[in-house]
């Protein structure tokens, strides 16, 4: 089949038409995908224009269709329209819509971040029990909102937990939470802390900033986060801004470091390397002098010890003493009978020899007082302890039988006046001769004493 001229005139300009209208499309950024087209607003494009690409994660998956600005009062903003042209990505709820250059002075192109898994490390407890797909809460404005969901949750050891987190974790165990926040417009810091509550019937994860500082809840329509990008002048803006206010830190340091308060530092150091050179040198002549009495100071160690030594022998017989069952129980009878015989003679002082029987009595008191000192401080000879118990015995039996007496004379009536004087007078010579037996172990416990 012969085809004319005409046809094929007719065919190459319905081709040149075709590619005319592609490039037409695509210098507008049109592509002829059916897939929905996708609008977000920001603020500010920072000079991105339409067939700008797309990218997620690195990767081209669409392309911006159309920019549009929009002047509605004070509500300025910009619509950009763009299309995933690949069928099998999409775009998840909260996800993070950014405007990126490839490069110093490359294209500027969209930039879609999913939202991100985040990690918590918290201390577990038997009543604190989180599973996966509970939901993440947090504080906004005034009011606890849902803001995400526990994605994953694992129990580890406190030695697994990282360094940073480590101090946080009161307990052996820990639960590694990997949660993520969707709620669109939220943009919260890096780190945050949390815990697990139970709210409604169910466990929720609640989070906080580490400051405790409550974000505002976003205002907003759209079901992606939406970060402006910034410009140069913004950029330096801020730059400017910074170095405002180092330059009034600056200025307050220099007010506060005046020339006389800088002279005064540079004494005080002065001051204290001199303070330190002195101290230097003491300890140097504390050192020698150590080293030179070293010899004194072993001699004087020795003889502490043997101090510690005697004492320590000293305390062993006064303990051997003391521990004997027989002779305390003898002092404890001496010391009642002596008590029963002063409330006794209470009774009887009416006569001119009161006096004198209750000087002889006192002395006697204190001789038998010094005979169980001086038994204290006796040797361990187990012959003498018995002489000596024997001598108290006798002591205390010769108090039993005043005691006696005296308690006859107090039934007496007033009309035995010459059976009472009698008793008394028995009674004075029962002392006296306590007295001269007290002085005789006296003097024989002066020698056992002269001895030890």
């Amino acid at each position: 089949m012969k085809v004319s001229s005409s046809f094929k005139v007719g065919l190459l300009t319905l081709i040149a038409l075709i590619l005319l209208f592609g490039v037409i499309l695509k210098v507008k950024g049109r592509t002829f995908s059916n897939a929905d087209r996708i609008e977000v607003q920001f603020k500010d494009v920072n000079g991105m224009r339409p067939g700008a690409g797309v990218q997620m994660m690195g990767l081209r998956v669409g392309q911006v269709e159309e920019i549009t600005p929009v002047t509605d009062g004070e509500n300025n903003y910009v619509k950009v329209k763009f299309v995933i042209t690949d069928p099998d990505i999409k775009i998840q709820k909260a996800s993070i819509f950014t405007i990126q250059q490839s490069g110093l002075i490359g294209e500027l192109f969209l930039e879609i971040t999913p939202p991100k898994t985040r990690t918590m490390y918290i201390p577990m407890k038997s009543k604190d029990l989180l599973y996966k797909d509970d939901p993440v809460e947090m504080k906004l404005d005034d009011k606890y909102y849902n803001v995400g969901k526990v994605k994953a949750i694992e129990v580890i050891s406190k030695e697994a937990v990282p360094y940073m987190y480590r101090d946080d974790i009161s307990t052996n165990y820990a639960y590694k939470i990997d949660y993520v926040v969707d709620l669109p417009g939220l943009i919260l810091p890096e780190f945050m802390k949390g815990q697990p509550i139970y709210k409604d019937g169910e466990k929720r994860l609640l989070i906080s900033t580490l400051d405790d500082v409550v974000p505002p809840y976003p205002n907003q329509t759209s079901p992606y986060t939406v970060i402006e990008p910034m410009r140069i002048a913004d950029f330096m803006e801020w730059q400017y801004k910074a170095a405002e206010s180092l330059t009034e830190t600056n200025k307050k340091i220099n007010d506060l470091l005046s020339d006389e308060v800088i002279a005064e530092l540079q004494r005080s150091v002065t001051n204290i390397n001199d303070l330190t050179a002195k101290s230097a040198s003491t300890i140097a002549k504390f050192d020698k002098l150590i080293d030179a009495s070293e010899g004194d100071l072993k001699e004087l160690m020795t003889l502490l010890d043997r101090t510690s030594n005697d004492f320590s022998k000293l305390s062993d017989n006064l303990n051997n003493i003391i521990g004997d069952k027989e002779f305390k129980s003898k002092l404890y009878s001496t010391a009642d009978s002596l008590e029963l015989l002063s409330k006794n003679l209470n009774k009887i002082m009416d006569n001119g020899n009161a006096e004198s029987i209750a000087a002889d009595l006192k002395v006697t008191m204190h001789n038998v007082n010094e005979i169980s000192t001086y038994i204290n401080s006796m040797t361990k000879d187990d012959n003498l302890k018995k002489d000596i118990t024997r001598t108290v015995n006798s002591v205390n039996k010769a108090m039993a039988d005043i005691s006696t007496a005296l308690a006859a004379v107090n039934q007496l009536t007033p009309e035995n006046k010459t059976e009472l004087e009698q008793i008394v007078e028995d009674t004075a010579v029962t002392t006296c001769n306590l007295r001269k037996f007290s002085e005789k172990l006296n003097k024989r416990f002066l020698l056992f004493r002269l001895m030890f």
